[in-house]
């Protein structure tokens, strides 16, 4: 893969820039969930606290049961903040870390320690979950010489957390939400057809194209060999006319490894490659992703990495 296609996937897919706690829109967004997230366990005040412990200062430390890649340390040091409880951090996000490791140490006073331990550990395991599996993908590509990226779905329980989980762990977050990209799937042009839609391929392509300045990328969703050549010809004929190198993406929905193959091929020979990225989806697994890889896909998208995430085992511990 040259550098311009690897550029091109980055901008396409790459949203590390907003998905940070430095970006005050990215902190707008994580507080609804983590407030909703702390508001669930804590409700009217945690009884148990109130009834047995006075107020005091003390320290306590966060430590790693298992092997993993630290994700949520930059959330979880803004919600402790947020409730006066100083963290020093031991890890930064994107480490890894071994069983036994302590990640974290934080000081304050006991009941807001108390209070915040279970929402400040789910968020760190979950999106740990997330960095590990996404890594671990990400590297086994890496490994065999492959820049295929491995990229998030919509099917994020956690949105904007489980994105950056995904960025952290080597991957790419695909679209924030439905705001940010005009992506065309089988459902639009179901609609279209009912509508009684010639061709909805070329007409959907065509819409979305004036509404490009506001789209960080267009995508389509093809079946088959015939519609993948066809939104290629449409995409190149436009970015030919308008002199505009907007990203634009075929996903191959649901199709093999060796469907994928064969279409790459085809858009190379028909002088259509240069224009659009392949996007293999539905179907992807760590399991098969190396053929994927070989087959052309420029990009994967998984569900699973988020939808179906194993949480890192991780620890609060008062000194």
């Amino acid at each position: 893969m040259d550098f311009r296609r690897e550029q091109l996937i980055k901008r396409a897919y790459d949203r590390s820039f907003f998905l940070t706690v430095r970006n005050p829109l990215y902190v707008e967004g994580i507080k609804a969930i983590i407030g909703s997230l702390l508001n669930q366990d804590v409700g009217q005040g945690d009884v148990t606290s109130e009834a047995l412990l006075a107020d005091k200062k003390i320290k306590a430390i966060i430590h790693a049961k298992e092997h993993g890649v630290l994700a949520g340390g930059d959330e979880f040091s803004w919600l402790y903040a947020e409730n006066g409880v100083e963290v020093k951090r031991r890890k930064k996000d994107g480490e890894t870390f071994a069983a036994k490791d302590i990640l974290f140490e934080v000081e304050g006073p006991e009941k807001a320690i108390l209070k915040l331990e279970r929402t400040g550990l789910n968020i760190l395991q979950r999106m740990s979950g997330i960095a590990t599996e996404t890594r671990r993908i990400a590297d086994k590509i890496r490994k065999e010489g492959f820049k295929t990226a491995v990229t998030a779905t919509r099917k994020t329980p956690w949105g904007y957390l489980d994105k950056r989980a995904v960025t952290v762990g080597s991957g790419f977050s695909h679209r924030l939400g439905l705001h940010e990209s005009v992506m065309i799937k089988d459902n639009h042009l179901a609609s279209l057809k009912s509508q009684g839609m010639k061709n909805p391929v070329d007409f959907a392509i065509d819409k979305a194209w004036e509404k490009r300045k506001r789209s960080v990328f267009l995508e389509i969703e093809v079946k088959n060999q015939k519609e993948a050549l066809a939104a290629a010809r449409k995409f190149r004929k436009l970015q030919e006319q308008w002199r505009d190198s907007k990203p634009c993406i075929i996903m191959l929905d649901n199709m093999a490894p060796a469907d994928v193959k064969k279409i790459a091929v085809s858009m190379k020979r028909a002088k259509l490659y240069d224009f659009i990225l392949l996007e293999a989806s539905g179907n992807v697994s760590e399991d098969n992703i190396l053929d994927f890889a070989r087959a052309g896909a420029d990009a994967c998208s998984l569900g699973k990495i988020t939808h179906s995430v194993k949480a890192i085992d991780i620890s609060q511990k008062i000194l």
